[in-house]
């Protein structure tokens, strides 16, 4: 596509406007890792707005690349003209028309021609995938709804109510939903060799009243209700652990999350930590014997390694320490997405890759004369131009 102005050049054809939308998620970054608050990220959702822009950025270039299809003259004279030459020892007229013969298309001065090439095509296709990538994801994220929730058995849950989420994430567009059901869990079912990652026993009940039972299994089993996915993603532990020195002294007193291990250790399948001033914790558990073990260290010193058997040793006693646990929280972590438009998604992901191999394996052919006293000056891209200045 032909275009004189330098200022149109770089926002429509140069690379290096693209890296602009790299200074946001950097300063994001940043911001994160360093602890200071950088310009740009004041915003609650800096990231979906740069892609917005962005967004609109590759629009109008896959608009600009959309209309020079139809045209002879797609890159213009002005664009990546090679600083190397050759002279050849006939008129321009002549190299012209042996040019065009062979199907290259000149501009009105006839100083400079290309040919048409399926490369200009795979980069339309290049923007056009983007384009549908990122309008996708970023309208997926401006009605974003993403949370979870951990829930154990006894009395029903509605998932409408934003309270009842630990994390809840949305988008500026979002609305409260009012489609979704209420959750009661019926049954658990900790990992095993039939659920690696545990299960539990749902009934979903609708607005208008109707019950359905389910059985999700951590974490591939979805249950679809309108627009929202809901899932299981493990088993979750949660016991309320006081430890004392000498029956008396408060050394840690709360609720340890513990989650399921990669690898079991010692039989235990379930870890999680905690931080008391200068001790640090570790509490293992293994749900088939209902066995807690706990470690505290101080620095570099072991103070405390006890194993207890919960509901069943009331309390333990190491050293000069006491570790009391009363109640253990066993919760189902139950997961709420609006459902995103995936095969959209990965059909523009595709059809961007398609376009990008095809501009690398197809490069331009292009060809620049200049009338010299011994005959032409030629500057050209590509080797399809230089084999038909060779013939």
């Amino acid at each position: 596509m032909k275009t004189d102005s330098k200022f149109l050049r770089i926002v429509f054809a140069s690379p290096w406007p693209l890296f602009i939308f790299l200074v946001i998620p950097l300063f994001v970054v940043l911001s994160f890792s360093l602890h200071v608050q950088l310009p740009l990220t004041h915003s609650t959702y800096p990231f979906l707005y740069n892609n917005a822009c962005l967004t609109l950025f590759i629009a109008l270039r896959f608009l600009y690349y959309l209309l020079g299809i139809p045209k002879g003259i797609r890159y213009g004279s002005c664009t990546g003209a090679p600083r190397q030459s050759v002279s050849l020892p006939h008129p321009a007229g002549t190299v012209r028309s042996k040019l065009a013969g062979a199907g290259y298309v000149f501009n009105s001065t006839g100083c400079y021609g290309e040919k048409r090439d399926t490369g200009y095509l795979g980069t339309t296709l290049l923007y056009a995938g983007l384009l549908l990538f990122l309008f996708t994801g970023t309208w997926d994220n401006m009605y974003q709804y993403s949370g979870s929730l951990l829930d154990g058995i006894g009395a029903s849950t509605d998932l409408n109510r934003p309270e009842a989420y630990r994390r809840l994430t949305t988008g500026p567009l979002t609305r409260k939903p009012e489609n979704l059901p209420k959750m009661k869990i019926l049954k658990q079912f900790i990992p095993d060799a039939a659920h690696p990652s545990g299960a539990a026993e749902i009934a979903f009940v609708s607005a208008d009243g109707k019950e359905q039972m389910v059985t999700l299994k951590a974490p591939t089993d979805i249950y679809q209700a309108g627009p929202y996915d809901i899932t299981m993603s493990k088993i979750v532990y949660e016991p309320t652990i006081v430890i004392t020195l000498n029956n008396s002294t408060p050394v840690f007193n709360g609720q340890i999350t513990l989650n399921q291990m990669a690898v079991e250790e010692d039989g235990f399948g379930f870890y999680g930590t905690f931080v008391e001033g200068p001790l640090n914790g570790k509490v293992y558990y293994q749900p088939e014997k209902s066995r807690l073990r706990v470690i505290m260290h101080q620095g570099n010193e072991l103070l405390l390694d006890t194993d207890l058997i919960f509901q069943v040793d009331r309390r333990s006693t190491s050293a000069n320490f006491t570790i009391l646990c009363e109640k253990m929280g066993v919760w189902s972590e139950i997961r709420v997405v609006h459902r995103r438009h995936m095969n959209v998604i990965w059909l523009g992901g595709l059809g961007a890759l398609i376009g990008l191999l095809m501009r690398v394996a197809i490069r331009p052919q292009r060809v620049w004369l200049e009338e010299t006293q011994e005959g032409c000056l030629v500057r050209f891209v590509g080797k399809g131009t230089e084999r038909w200045l060779k013939e």
